[in-house]
């Protein structure tokens, strides 16, 4: 049994490094970090707005990763800094034209090629898939976190 659990394992980590380089290889065909792909991502999909706090704790980047990704996203005219309203010192991530340009033309498309593929699994498959993976991440944390004290 261990060693299927292993090789099961070693399956499952593949399969999120693919993932993973599934959407780092289109981040890099537009030219961008994988973080700042994702805060466009984030911005766009978003019917709220978002501050850099707000996208390092739901997208589970560093403050660090966030703050330099949205600082080159300001840098290149993708997204602008306003002040929020009701927060003191909190500034939101707002797309100039520019950006909401390039997430047209770039997070669009991705959104869209998502949705094609879960929309292929059954209603239960979708259900179960998310129910199954969310219970495996709780669970790793919970054996993770004393690892490293």
């Amino acid at each position: 049994m261990q060693k299927t659990i292993e090789s099961q394992l070693t399956a499952l980590n593949q399969l999120y490094k693919k993932q993973d380089t599934i959407y780092h290889n289109l981040a890099l065909r537009f030219g961008l970090s994988d973080a700042a792909f994702w805060v466009l991502y984030a911005v766009y999909e978003s019917d709220q707005t978002s501050s850099q706090y707000d996208l390092s704790n739901t997208w589970f980047y560093s403050k660090q990763t966030i703050n330099s990704a949205v600082a080159t996203l300001v840098k290149i005219g993708f997204v602008q800094l306003q002040k929020s309203t009701g927060a003191r010192n909190r500034k939101v991530i707002v797309l100039t034209e520019t950006g909401q340009a390039f997430c047209t033309k770039a997070v669009t498309p991705l959104m869209e090629a998502e949705y094609k593929a879960f929309a292929q699994f059954s209603k239960e498959e979708r259900e179960q898939y998310l129910s199954v993976f969310q219970k495996m991440l709780d669970l790793l944390q919970i054996e993770t976190q004393a690892l490293g004290e």
